[in-house]
C-alpha cells in the first residue's frame, strides 16, 4: 500500500472554523482515564497527518512473538469511493462531505504507526495509556463499527471492511477516531473534531492532562 490518498479535507477546513472548539471541552471519564498510578495499562498512538487520523494499538508480547513483523494494530476510516475506487476531485470531495456515502474501516498490522509512514506530512503522534477497562471499551467500539465480516479489499496486511455508518461531513476520520477515544474515557468530543486542527487541539489538551496526573502521583511510585 503506497499510502493514503488525500482525504477530501480542504473544503472541510474552509467551512468549519476551528474556533468552534471554544467552549466544547470534554471532561475525562474518571473511572476509565487516566488510569490510576501503578495499574496495568495499554498503550495507543493517535496519528494525525495533513488529512487523516489513525489509532494504533500496541500489540502485547504474546502477539508480537507470534508475528514479529508487527508492533501495532492500526484502525482508520475513509470514504470507500474516494479511497478505494479513485473517485476523487472536486465532485468527489463534494459527494464525500455533503452526501452520505459508504465508508470503510481500515484495520492493519504495521511495524510503525501512521505518523511515521504517511506520505502526507506534517504528521504528529500522540501517545496515551489506557486502563484495562478503557482499552476493552475502545477495542469493542472499534470492532462494532465494522458492518460485515468480509472485507471489501485486502492489501499489504491491511483489511478494509464496510462501515456500519456512512461517511459524510459529520462523520469522517477525525470524528471516527474521537468517538473511539471517548469510549476509552479520554476528554475528547467527536462533535468538536471537525478538522485536524480542532482534533489536534483536543489531543494536546488530553496529553497535558495526562502529564499533570502523572506529576501529581506520589513520589517513588
Amino acid at each position: 500500500m503506497a499510502g493514503h490518498p488525500s482525504q477530501p479535507g480542504p473544503v472541510l477546513w474552509l467551512i468549519i472554523p476551528s474556533l468552534l472548539l471554544l467552549g466544547g471541552c470534554a471532561a475525562p471519564v474518571q473511572e476509565l482515564w487516566p488510569p490510576p498510578e501503578g495499574a496495568p495499562t495499554r498503550t495507543i498512538v493517535v496519528s494525525l497527518d495533513t488529512w487523516h487520523a489513525m489509532i494504533a494499538i500496541a500489540l502485547d508480547e504474546r502477539v508480537r512473538a507470534f508475528d514479529r513483523s508487527s508492533a501495532f494494530e492500526e484502525w482508520g476510516y475513509a470514504e470507500q469511493a474516494w479511497y478505494l475506487e479513485g473517485r476523487q476531485g472536486i465532485t468527489g470531495a463534494l459527494r464525500a462531505l455533503f452526501w452520505p456515502s459508504p465508508g470503510v474501516v481500515e484495520v492493519g498490522l504495521h511495524e510503525q504507526v501512521w505518523a511515521a509512514r504517511t506520505p502526507q506530512p506534517p504528521a504528529r503522534a500522540f501517545v496515551f495509556h489506557l486502563s484495562e477497562s478503557g482499552y476493552v471499551r475502545l477495542r469493542r467500539h472499534l470492532v462494532s463499527t465494522i458492518g460485515a465480516a468480509d472485507p471489501v479489499l485486502v492489501a499489504d496486511r491491511v483489511k478494509y471492511y464496510p462501515s456500519k455508518r456512512p461517511y459524510h461531513l459529520f462523520h469522517q476520520c477525525h470524528q471516527y477516531a474521537a468517538e473511539a477515544l471517548r469510549e476509552a474515557g479520554l476528554p475528547v468530543s467527536a462533535w468538536w473534531a471537525f478538522s485536524r486542527t480542532s482534533f489536534a487541539m483536543q489531543l494536546r489538551r488530553a496529553a497535558r492532562m495526562a502529564d499533570e496526573a502523572a506529576s501529581r502521583a506520589p513520589a517513588g511510585k
